[in-house]
């Protein structure tokens, strides 16, 4: 029974990618949307796998339509080639199991051609994904309320993919557990309706949308915002007020722009002062609890392993790599911290990290456009401001290229920055009028 999901996943990707590539990614979300409940209540290899594969059907539906023509093509196209062959390389040099290894190389690289695919997505792409972003955040919102009046055990059987969510027993003095709705875990949940609202909101607020559109990216910019508070994830909402501000100062503190984000942040925090189970997401006053994790991820301790391990200590080895249940017994003991910069370190060494480091800094080094008259002018901000607040807090934590669907949703963003920072003409252009990608009326 369990091997029927990644196939059925594979080809339901395959066949609505070769229809649009818009429709395709929104086809990959959903998958990533119910991954966690599937996998929990249908534990296997191949559940294990099934997101896996519906990435891959994006993959070969892409390369079918477009014939992989230009994938490669530009600063951005090299920088991803790089990323994708050192560490590749590094699999096959024998330091831990090599499967363990391979599910490693899962987690660095497997992704990574999503942003490549990404420069491709015209406005009329994006404006699929919003709407598919939309519904399936209602989906989610539906799952979370119905896990919120009964309990995770009515969703999530106690087995070894699940002991996250019943370890995450914090909420109102250890009363309740977190919300993860239908994802693996409450961070997972948290972080897709994050990553969604660049899409939602360029509907709710952007310009030329019509009212239909307008109305559906409404409601699913409710049903993310309120699974942000559900889910009692701190990380969501401290990088949804980061990436405001800096977003507001894209604008160059556009006076419209800076009301619509204090307005959102404030109903936010009202909203959730009037639930105690919501209310541990909007508190961010506990500066002892802030500190104990900044210390605990980013340290002196950082600096001696980036001497101690110029070269890595093999692919798999470092804290935060996902080893799945059925590999845990070959697994190294871990090292590293809760740093998403220091699993690159330990997994790929200095050049692994040089090649990351230098990418970002080519990404991020010039703002995107300031028009917001235009097509997702507004969504390419939103953008822009969310991954690179994403990365500037990636010391805290890790998962940022292995969450499901969360880091899908993070590199086809960082794919359409991609494009405006290779085409100095969309500084001031519709998406639509660039010469990549094509658009429908």
């Amino acid at each position: 029974m369990a091997i029927a999901f990644p196939i059925i996943a594979f080809f339901a990707v395959l066949l609505t990618t070769r229809h649009s590539l818009g429709l395709g990614f929104v086809a990959v979300c959903a998958v990533g949307y119910f991954n966690g409940v599937i996998r929990a209540n249908y534990l296997g290899v191949f559940s294990t796998f099934m997101f896996d594969a519906a990435v891959f059907g994006l993959y070969v539906g892409f390369l079918i339509r477009t014939g992989g023509a230009g994938l490669l093509s530009g600063q951005g196209g090299l920088f991803a080639l790089c990323l994708i062959i050192w560490p590749a390389m590094l699999t096959f040099i024998p330091v831990n199991d090599f499967l363990v290894q391979i599910v490693a190389l899962r987690g660095t690289i497997w992704f990574l051609p999503v942003m490549l695919i990404a420069r491709r997505f015209s406005s009329a792409d994006l404006n699929t994904i919003a709407r598919g972003l939309a519904v399936l955040n209602l989906f989610a919102f539906a799952g979370g309320l119905y896990v919120y009046q009964n309990g995770v055990e009515a969703l999530y059987p106690v087995n070894a993919v699940t002991q996250i969510i019943y370890q995450s027993n914090d909420v109102a003095g250890y009363e309740y557990h977190r919300i993860p709705s239908t994802f693996l875990s409450a961070h997972s949940y948290g972080g897709a309706m994050l990553f969604s609202l660049p899409f939602l909101l360029e509907r709710v607020f952007g310009a030329g949308v019509r009212w239909p559109d307008r109305a559906l990216a409404t409601a699913g910019l409710f049903a993310g915002a309120a699974g942000i508070l559900m889910c009692a994830a701190r990380q969501p909402v401290i990088c949804f007020i980061v990436a405001s501000l800096i977003a507001w100062v894209c604008t160059r503190f556009h006076p419209t722009f800076g009301l619509i984000s204090i307005a959102l942040i404030a109903v936010g925090g009202l909203v959730a002062r009037t639930n105690e189970r919501f209310e541990r997401a909007s508190i961010l006053d506990d500066t002892e609890v802030v500190s104990d994790r900044v210390k605990g991820s980013a340290n002196e301790s950082l600096l001696e392993m980036i001497a101690d391990y110029p070269g890595g200590a093999g692919m798999g080895s470092s804290v935060g790599t996902s080893i799945p249940f059925f590999l845990a017994d070959r697994a190294p003991v871990a090292i590293g911290l809760e740093n998403e910069y220091c699993r690159i370190l330990i997994d790929q060494g200095w050049v692994g990290l040089s090649l990351w480091l230098a990418f970002l800094i080519w990404l991020f080094l010039h703002m995107p456009p300031l028009n917001l008259r235009v097509r997702w002018g507004l969504g390419v901000v939103l953008m822009y401001s969310l991954t690179l607040t994403n990365w500037a807090t990636a010391f805290i934590g890790t998962g940022t290229l292995s969450a499901i669907p969360m880091s899908v949703m993070l590199l086809a963003q960082m794919g359409v920055l991609m494009r405006f920072r290779q085409h100095p003409a969309a500084q001031s252009t519709p998406i639509k009028d660039l010469p990549i990608g094509r658009d429908k009326p």
